[in-house]
């Protein structure tokens, strides 16, 4: 594949991915929610997993999703990630906003999903000889 479609074709997938992998979270984490708070059919409970729990989910999925993908094209580095989640972030902070704004904790499985990936794709420098100062 090209390597200027390589990277769209990459978020599109990722994107997709992302929201596969969140529902299919999210569902079971609401039923366990429930469960252990002894609460059956409780709105309040339903509506933090699925508005806040499930787009923070979708972020951790698409900057793990993306960086693989890209990784697998050509090598990347720790920018990869890092552009996947401010993508991401601004995603999810225009989602938290006309719901009255979402807290810090909602962008923690993101963040980690960048470092993570950031410190698995990071290249090893190779510094040349010629540039070095002997002593």
């Amino acid at each position: 594949m090209p390597e200027h479609l390589a990277v769209p074709m990459a978020l599109l997938a990722s994107g997709v991915v992302s929201l596969v992998l969140a529902v299919l979270i999210t569902i079971p984490l609401d039923f366990l929610v429930e469960k252990l708070l002894h609460r059956e059919s409780e709105l309040g409970i339903s509506l933090l997993v699925w508005f806040c729990a499930a787009p923070s989910l979708a972020v951790f999925g698409l900057v793990s999703c993306f960086s693989i993908l890209v990784n697998w094209h050509h090598a990347t580095t720790w920018r990869t990630p890092t552009f996947a989640y401010a993508l991401g972030a601004i995603l999810l902070w225009l989602w938290g906003r006309d719901f009255g704004g979402i807290g810090f904790e909602w962008y923690v499985p993101g963040i980690v999903a960048c470092l993570v990936s950031s410190w698995v794709l990071r290249r090893k420098a190779i510094s040349s000889t010629g540039h070095v100062l002997q002593t």
